[in-house]
């Protein structure tokens, strides 16, 4: 299935910008392999011109909807929220789209890691049993791998339409996202070219990535202890002492601060700190 930068919809809609996209291609020389690495098969004026369209309808749509009404009711002067909080919206989603090629590079990039090694201990079981490259690969594409196993399937069509193995291996290892992919794919190679055995080069890179799983749960059992005291703080001594504070200083100065919107404002705040926390700490969980 198609992403929304690569549905034929915003591409044919957001082609009218296309030729003032290619002028703004050398202010974003990393664009096309961003997007390349992040699996997007769109060109990067395409991309751009994109970005244009939907900063565009953005403005348009935020605007009619918080600063026209205003306008033809009351005025410009009354519509300055509106067109403050339109701007706004506008530069929010301007810079988010910039950013997705960024964020998905780092989504792939953790979904190839995590099951690359298991898919490396696999290719040196094949291999040592003298099981063809090619043969290895497609066992590998029908394998429950996830993203390594998508990436095996891609080398195996352009294998099947004519191009030369190590051809194709170098060049998926040029757009991998993982750092450790790309070690795999180019030792894969080289063996292949010189002749020597890959399988103890490969067992070298499973060595490295478990090394570094181990260190970064080790890194996440630290990183818990000061997330379980800032949970403890913010979620059980602020409110429960804030609340006893608050009485007290009603007692002496003989006016009541606490009362039911003052308890809704805070189990409103307490909800939103336990979702954004427990988002933020799964977020930092390492992916093994």
């Amino acid at each position: 299935m198609s992403s929304f930068f690569e549905s034929r919809m915003m591409l044919k809609m957001s082609e009218p910008f296309r030729d003032f996209s290619k002028q703004l291609e050398p202010l974003f020389p990393q664009m096309e392999w961003n997007l390349k690495r992040a699996g997007y098969r769109v060109e990067s004026d395409q991309y751009i011109s994109i970005i244009l369209y939907t900063t565009l309808f953005t403005f348009i749509l935020s605007m009619s909807i918080t600063a026209i009404p205003f306008i033809v009711v009351n005025g410009l002067h009354e519509a300055q929220t509106g067109i403050v909080f339109s701007i706004i919206a506008t530069a929010f989603i301007l810079t988010y789209q910039l950013l997705i090629p960024n964020v998905m590079i780092r989504r792939r990039s953790l979904s190839i890691d995590k099951d690359l090694e298991y898919m490396l201990k696999d290719i040196q079981i094949q291999l040592s049993s003298g099981v063809p490259l090619f043969d290895t690969l497609v066992n590998i594409a029908r394998g429950d791998y996830g993203e390594c196993s998508q990436i095996a399937g891609g080398i195996i069509q352009e294998v099947e339409q004519g191009k030369s193995i190590t051809e194709v291996l170098e060049d998926v290892g040029m757009w991998s996202p993982s750092i450790h992919l790309r070690k795999t794919l180019w030792q894969i190679v080289n063996a292949v070219k010189s002749g020597s055995d890959v399988v103890e080069s490969l067992d070298a890179i499973s060595q490295d990535i478990r090394s570094e799983k181990e260190n970064a749960i080790k890194a996440y059992g630290k990183e818990l202890n000061l997330y379980g005291l800032i949970y403890m703080m913010m979620g059980i001594v602020v409110p429960s002492m804030g609340v006893t504070l608050l009485v007290i200083l009603s007692s002496f100065i003989g006016k009541t601060f606490i009362n039911e919107q003052l308890f809704i404002v805070l189990l409103f705040a307490m909800i939103v700190f336990h979702v954004m926390f427990i988002t933020f700490v799964k977020s930092k969980r390492p992916q093994i």
